[in-house]
């Protein structure tokens, strides 16, 4: 009889939760899942998501109306210095040789381009047409008009404005000539008036962005005060402070993105409104300029909006979490 063989048992098979192997979450999958939750959190508190947006919307219209204005300004001072000229008045006793020498010596000058005389006879019929004094005007012994050079400003000159005021400084120091005229005075008045407008867009802003990121942060820091006590276990089974911070992240851009939304939105109808009236406007200068195009600026808040929000949730968020400790 052979002796007894040792049992072999056979290798049991792991069952359950131990037979799996573990799986691995896709970082894509893990940021779906924090950002379903952070809108869920943000639809539940309704109200106060609304208040939110429309702070941060308007806060954003304000400076990207400011910068929409300037931008109609500086397209209207264009379409005005494209036909900005320097009036030059001869003496009365200058004669139609005096007038092509004065002519000649303007056109050797910086800034002139052109010339149109205007002689004193068609000037006085022009001028009784516009009065209805034909008959009076006729009536005279002597013309009182003088010749008057219409001096055009060459374009590639620079700042026409402020080439035609150095320019009619130059002419007034040439023989034969009685006065100069030029529009470069309002000229820089409005380009001045546009500088300020630019700067106050610059200030705005950065007071805004300064502001937005004080609210949202705020925001972020209440959100992480009522949650502390998840945030203190996740850290105890050892959750980085960055994966704690992510729906934080999310909550922020979301608010961000809808407040830049609607500061689109608000823009979109501001522009609309006014569009006519800036029309009119730029119509009494003599120009045909308009509001910028909506898509401007309009495009750009909300990436903006969203940008600021991210910002403001990442330093409050982080902030915030680093004193929750488990």
């Amino acid at each position: 009889m052979s002796p007894a063989q040792p049992e072999r048992r056979q290798p049991t098979q792991p069952t359950g939760s131990a037979s799996r192997k573990a799986k691995r979450v896709s970082p894509l999958a893990v940021h779906w899942r924090e950002a379903t939750r952070a809108a869920q959190r943000l639809w539940r508190a309704r109200a106060g998501t609304a208040a939110t947006v429309l702070l941060i919307g308007i806060a954003l219209l304000l400076p990207a109306l400011v910068v929409s204005l300037q931008g109609a300004l500086q397209a209207g001072l264009q379409g005005v210095e494209a036909q900005a000229s320097v009036s030059v008045y001869l003496t009365l006793e200058s004669s139609n040789d005096d007038a092509i020498q004065v002519s000649e010596q303007i056109l050797t000058l910086d800034g002139a381009e052109s010339i149109e005389r205007i002689d004193p006879d068609a000037a006085l019929a022009a001028l009784a047409a516009s009065l209805g004094l034909a008959d009076s005007l006729a009536a005279l012994s002597s013309n009182p008009l003088p010749t008057t050079l219409l001096v055009s400003i060459d374009a590639d000159a620079g700042a026409l404005s402020e080439t035609a005021t150095a320019l009619a400084a130059s002419i007034r120091g040439l023989d034969g000539v009685d006065s100069v005229a030029v529009e470069g005075a309002w000229l820089q008045r409005l380009e001045a008036l546009s500088s300020l407008l630019a700067r106050a867009a610059q200030l705005l802003g950065l007071l805004v962005g300064v502001g937005l990121l004080t609210a949202l942060g705020n925001t972020i820091r209440l959100a992480v005060e009522e949650r502390r006590d998840e945030i203190r276990v996740s850290k105890l089974i050892g959750a980085s402070d960055a994966y704690v911070a992510r729906p934080f992240l999310y909550t922020g851009t979301f608010l961000g993105l809808a407040g830049g939304l609607l500061a689109a939105l608000l823009l979109l109808i501001v522009v609309a409104v006014l569009t006519s009236t800036a029309q009119t406007l730029f119509a009494l200068y003599g120009s045909s300029a308009t509001l910028p195009p909506f898509a401007t600026l309009g495009l750009a808040l909300t990436p903006l909006g969203g940008a600021l929000g991210w910002t403001a949730a990442f330093v409050a968020s982080r902030r915030a979490i680093s004193r929750c400790e488990p």
